[in-house]
């Protein structure tokens, strides 16, 4: 049986074991998933407002170069020079001021063009040759004359893998467009200076793609101008390039989101589709309408994090080892708690029949004594009797012969009546200390009699600090013998005596008529009927519950050492049950004890059911 409860102890152990350890990885796995998702959605949010960013600075950027386009065309010398030129006259002072400008701003410029009211080319710089005599369309200048409002030109492949655009301002001199300055932006410089500093990750970058498809800007100038999705399906035939096209979709239809997709790096265009986070948004600005995108690596996010899952999967294993551990040392410890208390009930028992033991040889020896003593007595009681012979016979011969009327008369009564009460008393002594105990006599009795000649008998002994309250009120008879009742009585007023002896005390005695419903009879443990209640209360020093529970045993006491036999309180009880009756004891220390005997009234319709006794 041992080893199978071990065996079963272990196999708990495992079982447990399994189920933390499983526990643990389903609520790790869904924290790990629902952290992954948190962590990715706000990487999405952060790239789109890289995107926005870079909207926004691209727009900055647009609008400080119209600006100072804007003060050129304000400037005196070019108004005097476009005047000139109307009047067929030669001027070089704007050539001057047009050099200052560009180099002021040649990271990001390409040329600065000036042209007359005609669309005549007066002054570029710097200064090429042009194959086809043509710098700029001609509807695009016609645009800026007839508008009188600056003007952005819509991007232009202005040579291979580089885009443009012109920045048009017209020139007005009292309300007449009277020439154009441009401004054309090199946008691969652009990107350099504004774009390209931004790098989400260690492969992540930023392009512009126009809403046709082509790339703007991008890091790499092989990419400029080519149609990225078109290209890829030629280059990579074989792989399936749906999920781009849903991005290319979403940013010309939506404007502005973020995306997951799987696509290749221009850095590693041999390898496998790679999966992505996208984030993009739109840039308007005069003729321009791109989509700007902000791009990397999925796996840059979620490395970290599966790096956190695995650091916490073995933080979580080591803390269910170490539960485990503990447990397994719990239960070791447990197992050796139950074999110490199982050697401790052992020893307890032992001791614990060991102290009967010497308890039973006390009780034998006093039970020697009490046979010693009893017949002692038997012998001391037949003298006692043979002397209350002579007390009895004078003092009925004096009742006969004394007159009834006088106080003498009741004298001798009380004399007569003591030694009657003497010799039944004596009676039971002889019964007592014989095997064959004679049955005591029953008759029907005032229980207000016998209480108040118990009272009569126990005030000669009280001292004066005790004080007897009588509340006598019962009006029943009872069938019973009345020297018991009255050793009864006097057994509970002494053990009263005795426990308020020390100081002032009251002794109460109380007698009612009481009816014990079908309700309380199994309380009581009595039959329901009538009965006449019997209360001796004291304000003594109290029992508390061990006491309590062994009042009743024989030899019993609390009382020193040969100062009591403990007999008192079992006699009384086996008195009260002889009487068809119950004894109910309750005390608290400190405050005092009530004893309630219920003894069956006597009334003339039961007096037939009382002859068993």
């Amino acid at each position: 049986m041992r080893i199978d409860g071990s065996f079963r102890k272990i196999l708990s152990i495992i079982l447990v074991f399994i189920m933390l350890l499983t526990m643990i990885i389903v609520v790790g796995y869904n924290n790990f998933i629902h952290h992954k998702n948190t962590v990715i959605r706000q990487q999405q949010e952060h790239l789109l407002t890289i995107a926005k960013s870079i909207s926004r600075s691209l727009d900055v950027f647009i609008n400080y170069k119209t600006n100072s386009l804007s003060v050129l065309a304000k400037e005196p010398i070019i108004i005097k020079a476009l005047k000139m030129n109307e009047e067929g006259q030669v001027y070089y002072r704007h050539e001057e001021v047009l050099e200052t400008f560009f180099e002021k701003y040649k990271d990001e410029m390409e040329r600065v063009l000036f042209f007359n009211n005609k669309g005549e080319l007066i002054y570029q710089y710097p200064l090429m040759n042009s194959t086809n005599g043509k710098v700029i369309e001609d509807s695009i200048i016609n645009r800026a004359l007839n508008s009188k409002q600056i003007f952005i030109s819509k991007e232009y492949l202005s040579s291979p893998n580089q885009f443009s655009i012109d920045i048009l301002q017209p020139v007005i001199n009292n309300n007449e467009v009277i020439g154009v300055l441009v401004n054309t932006i090199n946008l691969n410089k652009t990107y350099e200076n504004l774009i390209h500093p931004i790098r989400p990750g260690k492969k992540g970058y930023a392009m512009v793609k126009n809403m046709d498809g082509f790339i703007v800007m991008h890091p790499v100038t092989d990419q400029i101008g080519i149609e990225s999705i078109k290209v890829r399906k030629k280059r990579f035939p074989q792989n399936d390039w749906k999920e781009l096209e849903e991005l290319n979709r979403r940013q010309v239809e939506e404007g502005e989101g973020y995306f997951v997709y799987h696509s290749k790096w221009w850095q590693d265009a041999e390898e496998e589709l790679t999966k992505k986070i996208n984030a993009y948004t739109t840039f308007k600005k005069g003729d321009i309408f791109w989509s700007i995108s902000v791009q990397m690596d999925y796996k840059e996010i979620e490395a970290p994090i599966k790096g956190t899952l695995v650091n916490t999967s073995l933080i979580a294993l080591i803390i269910a080892v170490f539960l485990m551990s503990v447990l397994y040392i719990i239960l070791k410890m447990d197992k050796k708690r139950k074999a110490l208390e199982i050697e401790a009930k052992y020893l307890k028992e032992l001791n614990k029949a060991w102290e009967e033991l010497i308890k039973s040889e006390a009780r034998l020896r006093h039970s020697q004594k009490l046979e010693t003593i009893g017949t002692l007595t038997s012998g001391v009681a037949h003298e006692f009797n043979n002397l209350l012979c002579p007390i009895l016979g004078y003092s009925e011969m004096l009742l006969q012969s004394v007159d009834a009327n006088k106080t003498m008369h009741e004298d001798i009564l009380e004399i007569n009546k003591g030694a009657l009460r003497a010799k039944e008393l004596i009676e039971q002594i002889l019964a007592f200390s014989r095997d064959d105990a004679t049955v005591p006599k029953f008759k029907y009795l005032e229980v207000n009699y016998v209480v108040k000649e118990s009272i009569k008998l126990i005030k000669s002994i009280l001292p004066n600090n005790i004080k007897i309250v009588e509340n006598i009120n019962s009006n029943q008879l009872i069938f019973g013998n009345s020297t018991q009742l009255q050793q009864v009585l006097l057994n509970l007023y002494t053990n009263s005596y005795h426990s308020m002896k020390s100081e002032d005390g009251v002794l109460e005695v109380n007698t009612e008529d009481v009816y014990i419903s079908h309700e309380e009879w199994e309380k009581l443990n009595l039959p329901n009927g009538n009965y006449v209640k019997i209360q001796v209360k004291d304000d003594g020093a109290g029992m508390n519950e061990e006491t309590l529970e062994q009042i009743f045993d024989y030899y019993f006491t609390t009382k020193e050492t040969g100062k009591g036999t403990g007999l008192g309180l079992p006699v009384v009880r086996n008195i009260v049950e002889n009487h068809k009756g119950r004894i109910f004891v309750k005390s608290q220390v400190d405050v005092g004890t009530s004893v309630d005997i219920y003894l069956p009234s006597a009334e003339e319709n039961y007096r037939e059911n009382l002859n068993e006794f």
